[in-house]
Order: C-alpha cells, then sequence, then structure tokens
C-alpha cells in the first residue's frame, strides 16, 4: 500500500509541476484533464489516509477491549481475607464556621 501511495504521490507532484512551468505550451483542454486527474490523485490519497486512521482506530480499540479484559480477569481473583488500607493524610483541614 505504501509503494502505491508514493507512485500516486509522486504522479501528483509531476502533474503540478508540468502545469506551473509548461503551462504557456500545454493546450487549455489538457491543461483541464492534468487538474481534474491532480483532483483524483489527491481524493484517491485523502480515501488511503482515511483507511489507515480507521484502520489505527479499530487496532486501538481491539488493544482496550483486551486490556480491559485481564483487568477484570485480574481483580476477580483477588485474595480472600485481604485487608484494604485506608489512606490517612498527615495534613488535617479545618474549616471555618459560616456566622451567616
Amino acid at each position: 500500500m505504501w509503494e502505491l501511495r508514493k507512485e500516486l504521490e509522486n504522479r501528483k507532484e509531476n502533474l503540478i509541476y508540468t502545469l506551473k512551468n509548461k503551462k504557456d505550451f500545454i493546450e487549455l483542454e489538457k491543461q483541464h484533464q492534468m487538474y481534474g486527474a491532480i483532483k483524483e490523485l489527491d481524493h484517491v490519497l485523502r480515501l488511503m489516509d482515511n483507511y489507515r486512521e480507521e484502520e489505527a482506530m479499530a487496532k486501538l480499540s481491539q488493544m482496550i477491549d483486551s486490556a480491559e479484559a485481564t483487568e477484570t480477569e485480574s481483580s476477580s481473583f483477588q485474595k480472600v481475607g485481604e485487608k484494604v488500607r485506608k489512606f490517612k493524610s498527615p495534613i488535617r483541614i479545618k474549616f471555618a464556621k459560616n456566622d451567616a
């Protein structure tokens, strides 16, 4: 897929270069066709980007789902009779009484 992408990008750059530098020597109809080809190549490249992003998001969601599944499995095998320690803060906060 990456080779195809490189070929399409190279073709698009060649068309743009040709339009910029040889515009005076190319017929108007051919220029219009070249503009259309550039637009189509740009569209295909954007579709490839979107497909790659969707593929990456799907892989990421699979990784998250598998991580959550292992987390629930490991939490279900807790030791019986294990004491839970409560956090005691060394700082005490006193609030002023409201005179209202």
